[in-house]
């Protein structure tokens, strides 16, 4: 990547970092060995337009090592951190990829504020799903549709300031972050609408567009798209409001604008004008815990002068689960939609749809989870009939998953 804010951010933070006397290393990581039996619609990921990570047109039982991730964490000072998380997917993509990798400053707090910095690329910190180690969820392999889209298409190259209060009954969190970099986020949920996968999309790489996009713009297969790039050389920013009750639970609610000027474009790269509302909560009881989120947004862009084509996409879940010692049982629906219009009135890119997934994990060892978990998307996709498919499609995916943590 070319220097800009996100350069200018990261050694900023750096240099005026505390002074190093000594750096306390430490790695998390895993490896994830799954059985699966993959939809019988071909996946997004090899220029399908199935919704889910597994695809293929015989719809066989299959092995995969899944991927391979890990998190390396640098301890300069109390206050004082780096972190680089890398991930290998055999599959597909790059044999070593960079998910996040930046630096932070939270001092020590005696009082009831608190505040803290970070600069570098690094996921919004928008899901109350995948909090774990690689971005990956909690509950479940496979995240919802809206924490999927943000895995696959979002990453925050710039830099981010968050100030707390907080006493022993809550807290309340300010959260902002000015960012580049984020020019194409919008492509995806345009030109192959909404998908659900435990994937995100790595720094370095690529992401493939459907085949049937393709042939409408009579590109060559396989058509690519750079994820991650600065196009208009604009800022963009998001802004976020949490507050969590002890005993009770958090919501928050994020604003996101990429100011992409969506008639700039970079060879045939084009920057995309994204901004969405999201809002989430999370509360429980006993042994139970409830997740919800919704997100509401627009992306546009503007290939030729007075030709703009406009997504409107929205989406939300509700997540119950349940956890005894070792075990957690997880039972999550979904509803999604978008809506693609220009001039000359709707595409054929807009879609309707809805899933719901099952998940139950052991834990018999620290480093060891196992987890099954049955998916299920429902969706009507009138863009399917470019490739001869019937536009109304049921996925459904079972996987096995075998993780082995260090």
């Amino acid at each position: 990547m070319k220097h800009g804010l996100a350069t200018a951010v990261f050694f900023c933070a750096a240099l005026c970092a505390p002074n190093v006397y000594a750096v306390d290393f430490s790695f998390d990581g895993y490896g994830d060995l799954r059985f699966v039996a993959p939809s019988a619609e071909i996946s997004y990921l090899d220029g399908g337009l199935g919704k889910l990570r597994y695809g293929s047109e015989d719809g066989r039982p299959n092995l995969h090592l899944s991927e391979l991730a890990l998190q390396a964490r640098a301890q300069i000072t109390p206050g004082f951190s780096s972190v680089v998380v890398l991930r290998s997917d055999p599959d597909h993509g790059l044999a070593v990829d960079i998910l996040e990798g930046y630096v932070r400053y939270r001092p020590v707090s005696t009082n009831a504020w608190r505040w803290s910095v970070k600069a570098g690329a690094f996921f919004p910190a928008i899901s109350l799903e995948n909090t774990e180690v690689g971005w990956t969820s909690y509950w479940t392999l496979t995240p919802s549709a809206i924490n999927s889209w943000i895995g696959d298409e979002l990453r925050t190259i710039g830099s981010e300031g968050r100030v707390e209060w907080r006493n022993d009954a809550r807290t309340l969190t300010v959260t902002g972050a000015l960012f580049e970099f984020n020019d194409p986020a919008g492509v995806m949920i345009a030109h192959r609408g909404w998908a659900m996968d435990d994937r995100p999309t790595g720094l370095l790489e690529h992401s493939r567009e459907a085949d049937a996009i393709a042939l409408s713009f009579g590109e060559p297969i396989p058509y690519q798209a750079q994820s991650f790039a600065e196009i208009d050389h604009r800022v963009g920013w998001y802004a976020q409001a949490s507050w969590e009750e002890a005993g009770i639970g958090r919501i928050d609610v994020t604003h996101y604008k990429n100011r992409g000027q969506n008639d700039a474009s970079m060879g045939d790269q084009f920057a995309w004008e994204t901004n969405f509302w999201s809002g989430g909560l999370r509360t429980g009881y006993g042994e139970f815990t409830f997740l919800a989120q919704a997100m509401t947004g627009y992306t546009s862009i503007e290939p030729r002068k007075d030709f703009e084509v406009e997504t409107y996409f929205k989406a939300t879940y509700a997540l119950i689960g349940w956890e005894r010692n070792n075990w957690r049982l997880a039972a999550r629906g979904d509803i999604f939609q978008t809506r693609t219009e220009t001039p000359f009135g709707p595409t054929t890119a807009s879609e309707d749809g809805h899933a719901f997934t099952f998940a139950a994990s052991w834990l018999p060892r620290e480093w060891l989870r196992l987890t099954g978990e049955f998916l299920s998307v429902n969706s009507t996709r009138a863009q399917r009939a470019v490739v001869g498919l019937a536009p109304h499609q049921i996925d459904n995916q079972f996987q096995f998953s075998a993780r082995f943590y260090l």
